[in-house]
C-alpha cells in the first residue's frame, strides 16, 4: 500500500490555469462570509459612514471593499504562498481530478483537536475576564451562521492565506534560500508575526472607535487574537488551509452562545 499524499504540502498547479480555478473556488468559498457580515453586523463605524450615505448604500460599500480585499488575499495565496509550502491541498487535490478522501480522514484529527483548543480557550478568557468578546469584536455578537460563514471560513482566507502567505514568503525572500522552502524557525516566525498582525489590528480599530473602553477590555481582545491566531497559524502551515478552516469552525460550534 502506498503512503497518502502530505496533505502539509499542496501539490504544485500542472499549468496556470489551475491556480486561477483554484484562486476562484477560494474567492467563493469566502464570499458569502462577505455577505453575510456586511449584511447582518451593526457596528459603529458603520453607523459613522451612514452618516453620510443612506445605510443600504453602506452596506453595499463595504461588502464590495471586503470582495476586493478578499480576491487580494486569495491572490496573494495562490502566487506566493505556494512558494513556501503553504496550500490548500485537499481542494488542489479535487481539481485535479482526484479524489481528496484519504487527505480528509488525515487531517479530521488535527481540525477537530484544534477546534476542542480552540474552543476551551475561548470560554476559559470569557470565564477570566467578565466582559464579553462581542464588546469589542462584533463577529462573536453574529448568529452562528453568519459567524461560521465569516469567522470560520473568510477570516482564515484572509489572515492565513493571505496575509501569513506575504509574511512566510517575504521571510524567506530576505532571509531564505531560494532552492530551499522555509524550515521550523522561519515556519514559526512567520505564524507569530502574523497572530501579532491579527490581534494589533482590531485593537486599534476597536479603539479608534472608542477611546473610553477599558484597557483590560482591549488587552482581552488582544490576548484572544494573537493566542488563536499562533493556533490557527499553526495548523495552516503543518496541514493547509482546509484544516484551520475546520478547526475555526469547530471553535465556533463549540462556544456559540458562551462567548
Amino acid at each position: 500500500m502506498s503512503a497518502p499524499p502530505d496533505p502539509r504540502r499542496s501539490p504544485r498547479p500542472a499549468h496556470a490555469s489551475q491556480g486561477w480555478w483554484l484562486g476562484l473556488v477560494l474567492w467563493l468559498l469566502g464570499m458569502p462570509g462577505v455577505v453575510s457580515l456586511a449584511f447582518s453586523v451593526q457596528t459603529e463605524w458603520l453607523m459613522r459612514l451612514a452618516a453620510f450615505f443612506s445605510f443600504p448604500t453602506v452596506r453595499w460599500m463595504v461588502g464590495l471593499g471586503m470582495a476586493l480585499v478578499l480576491a487580494l488575499a486569495v491572490a496573494i495565496g495562490v502566487t506566493l504562498g505556494r512558494r513556501v509550502g503553504l496550500g490548500s491541498a485537499l481542494i488542489d487535490i479535487a481539481l485535479q481530478g482526484r479524489s481528496p478522501w484519504r487527505g480528509i480522514r488525515f487531517l479530521s484529527l488535527p481540525s477537530l483537536a484544534g477546534g476542542v483548543i480552540g474552543a476551551a480557550w475561548l470560554v476559559t478568557l470569557v470565564m477570566f475576564w467578565p466582559e464579553s468578546l462581542s464588546v469589542v469584536d462584533p463577529v462573536y455578537s453574529l448568529p452562528l451562521l453568519p459567524k461560521l460563514l465569516y469567522g470560520g471560513i473568510t477570516s482564515e482566507l484572509l489572515l492565513r492565506y493571505g496575509v501569513m502567505s506575504l509574511v512566510m514568503w517575504l521571510l524567506w525572500r530576505l532571509f531564505g534560500q531560494e532552492q530551499r522552502r522555509p524550515g521550523w524557525l522561519m515556519g514559526w516566525s512567520a505564524v507569530v508575526l502574523t497572530a501579532l498582525l491579527a490581534g494589533t489590528v482590531p485593537v486599534y480599530l476597536t479603539w479608534s472607535l472608542s477611546a473610553t473602553l477599558p484597557s483590560t477590555v482591549l488587552a482581552q481582545l488582544l490576548l484572544c487574537e494573537i493566542v488563536y491566531g499562533l493556533l490557527a497559524g499553526q495548523l495552516f502551515w503543518r496541514y493547509g488551509l482546509e484544516v484551520a478552516i475546520l478547526a475555526h469552525l469547530v471553535a465556533y460550534l463549540l462556544s456559540h452562545g458562551l462567548v
